[in-house]
């Protein structure tokens, strides 16, 4: 993962100065916002990967790939929605989220501002 530091000086053509660490050395750039944002979503999709294949194995609910990809902690979804965090991490599993009712499904969509059956699927 590339670890980016922004800093504040800026050029005449509206240019950020970033430096990264391209896995091998730390590098200093002038670019525009959108290659810094695109270099942390193409991180941040490389990182969910391994999470939709959980999902896809079984190994873990819809919920648990809803967080990482909304960015969300379990801490942060808790205050969201009034669900305990032991009970969100009971919902991670895929027998217990299976099972879980439609006030509930509803609580953590509009906590992620998707739909139920988005939550339901990737």
């Amino acid at each position: 993962m590339n670890v980016i530091h922004k800093f504040s000086t800026s050029d005449e053509q509206g240019k950020q100065l970033y430096r990264y660490f391209d896995g091998n050395e730390w590098v200093e750039k002038w670019e525009k916002n959108d290659v810094a944002t695109r270099m942390l979503m193409e991180d941040h999709l490389e990182k969910i990967e391994p999470i939709r294949n959980k999902v896809l194995a079984e190994e873990l609910s819809p919920l648990g790939y809803h967080i990482e990809a909304k960015l969300f902690s379990i801490s942060l979804l808790s205050s969201y929605t009034g669900i305990s965090k032991r009970h969100i991490r009971k919902h991670l599993k895929p027998e217990y989220f299976n099972q879980l009712d439609g006030e509930t499904l509803n609580n953590y969509a509009n906590a992620f501002g998707i739909s139920i059956d988005e939550l339901k699927k990737l």
